[in-house]
């Protein structure tokens, strides 16, 4: 099976909100009472692109130093 890589360019339009407990807080950024919340408002497409991934560099593991099974040592 074929992996298809898909890559989509755009812009965003968003808005976020934020509450703090002062008009200082909140103009310098510092102590919020809450988590940002992001809304998106607006996405623009460009362009989208579709390629074919590489399945010619996966990786292999090296057996050759693998001991399976009882072995005895003999010093």
């Amino acid at each position: 099976m074929e992996t298809v890589i898909k890559t989509v360019v755009g812009d965003a339009a968003y808005k976020t909100e934020q509450e703090f407990n002062s008009v200082e807080d909140a103009y310098n950024d510092v102590n919020p009472i809450t988590e940002a919340k992001a809304t998106i408002t607006d996405i623009r497409i460009s362009s989208r692109r579709y390629k074919l991934k590489d399945e010619t560099k996966t990786t292999h593991s090296n057996t050759t130093n693998n001991i399976t099974g009882d072995h005895n040592v003999d010093d």
